[in-house]
């Protein structure tokens, strides 16, 4: 995300789910702005439409076009989350919410367009229609272009429909409870990079910790993605 998201989740303590209709690709909101018909001709709106916000984490450790893509032309920062953590807080608002975590199912913009949409080829287990997991499944599914992005969803689902463009959900727990390790990006300077080290390591807490097994580990590093590497003498 960009720096100035980072800062504002950490003064906050709050995460964004966003409305998926507020999302630039067409193919993640095609389900939700589509209109359905019956076999008895009778036409309706997704019934999660205006109810359901989304958070998206990826599982690849390190990623060129993220980097690229989600803080473009700003500095770019990662957050690494304690799942059990993140767990935990979910669980605080599950009166409020129903909730639904999976991973993302990579398909052929053309196997996506499948008509009737019952004959989406999804994986297995293959959700049965017009079931909770079946409009889950829904808006898990995205193209193969973006497949780089080994994504990961959550989604929060309201009792009723609102017109809010995301929920800023905002968790008890202290932020370095939440975050194990803040990544900066790899293509930033010397100076930038120790002042942001010194920035969340002093006003933020991500000070270094000791580990019996590794030794002092730091929780605010650089991304080694563009690190330069020592000239070396190949065999031929």
């Amino acid at each position: 995300m960009p720096l100035e998201y980072a800062l504002r989740t950490l003064n906050e303590k709050k995460l964004w789910f966003a409305n998926p209709t507020t999302w630039r690709d067409p193919f993640e909101k095609r389900f939700i702005e589509a209109q359905y018909k019956s076999k008895e001709g009778k036409i309706s709106a997704f019934k999660w439409k205006d109810r359901v916000f989304c958070i998206c984490m990826t599982q690849t450790a390190t990623s060129e076009a993220c980097w690229n893509i989600y803080s473009y032309q700003q500095i770019g920062i990662e957050f690494r989350i304690i799942k059990r953590q993140l767990y935990k807080e979910l669980q605080k608002i599950q009166n409020q919410y129903d909730i639904y975590i999976g991973k993302v199912e990579y398909m052929k913009t053309a196997d996506i367009k499948k008509e009737p949409i019952r004959s989406i080829p999804f994986g297995e287990p293959i959700p049965k229609v017009n079931t909770q997991e079946w409009k889950a499944r829904l808006l898990l599914l995205k193209r193969i272009a973006y497949k780089y992005e080994n994504e990961i969803r959550i989604m929060l689902v309201k009792k009723n429909r609102t017109k809010e463009q995301g929920i800023n959900l905002k968790y008890q727990c202290e932020n370095t409870d939440l975050i194990e390790k803040i990544v900066l990006d790899p293509s930033i300077s010397d100076n930038t990079t120790a002042l942001l080290k010194k920035v969340f390591e002093e006003e933020y807490n991500f000070k270094p910790m000791s580990n019996k097994s590794k030794g002092h580990q730091r929780r605010v590093l650089k991304s080694q993605l563009y690190s330069m590497q020592q000239p070396q003498i190949l065999m031929i």
